[in-house]
């Protein structure tokens, strides 16, 4: 495997980048879900709730796609996390 991007969050599932090339796909993946905000127009006072649920399933999806795709950049793998100190 080549040098991780990412490292697991302390508790619970989830990561967090630790090199420049974690840190800009995860620029990007903000970049895209704000995108999905605007063209469903949830910035509007008068949001319809049929907008407010496909930002939602983008928000899902993408989200879903970048943990599919960027779990084995994860440092030690993708896995639940309880905080014990590792050995």
């Amino acid at each position: 495997m080549n040098k991780p991007w990412f490292k697991p969050k302390k508790y619970g599932y989830g990561f967090r980048p630790i090199t420049w090339q974690g840190w800009l796909l995860t620029l990007l993946l903000l970049a895209v879900i704000f995108l999905s905000a605007h063209r469903n127009n949830v910035y509007s006072p008068e949001i319809k709730t049929r907008n407010g649920l496909g930002f939602l399933l983008d928000v899902f999806i993408i989200t879903g796609l970048f943990t599919a795709l960027f779990k084995d950049r994860v440092k030690g793998g993708y896995k639940m996390e309880m905080g014990r100190e590792k050995t």
